[in-house]
């Protein structure tokens, strides 16, 4: 057998790789995990980096990926394509939060997550801010006296 190929997926860390195999399967490690998304926590998390990696793989051939932790994920493609979509309705909802009022990350925090667990706190506190660091990359939010707003909110207020 062939030796294994790495592919570059950036997001959950800068230098995160994944590991394939001829016969098909995908060392995925920390990027898709079978038993939980995914923490991307800045500054060397970046959810830009880890949307277009889950793209890169749902774009592959690969029929078994083998996670860091939890178990085989056998059919992955719709799999990695709902973290995808997860990511995208969190996305959503972040803006949609923001379009409402302005929020600081603990609120928006509050507002998004059941979590009460302080450890699971966290982790959602880190993937909304990688969130809004996506967002106001693509000119969309911006943060202003530690609240995040619409960047339509000051344009409107402008006038």
């Amino acid at each position: 057998m062939e030796g294994m190929i790495a592919i570059h997926t950036p997001g959950h860390a800068s230098d995160h790789l994944c590991f394939t195999r001829p016969d098909g399967l995908l060392f995925s490690a920390d990027h898709v995990m079978s038993w939980s998304s995914t923490i991307v926590s800045p500054p060397d998390g970046d959810m830009a980096d880890y949307c277009t990696s889950l793209q890169i793989l749902l774009n592959r051939s690969e029929n078994i990926f083998l996670p860091g932790h939890g178990p085989p994920i056998h059919y992955p493609k719709p799999y990695v394509a709902s973290l995808l979509s997860y990511r995208t309705e969190r996305e959503r909802a972040i803006v949609d939060a923001l379009n409402i009022r302005p929020f600081n990350t603990w609120d928006l925090v509050d507002r998004l997550y059941s979590k009460t667990d302080l450890w699971l706190r966290m982790a959602a506190e880190r993937n909304v801010v990688a969130h809004l660091l996506k967002l106001q990359s693509e000119g969309k939010v911006e943060e202003y006296a530690e609240l995040w707003r619409p960047t339509s909110l000051r344009r409107a207020q402008a006038r």
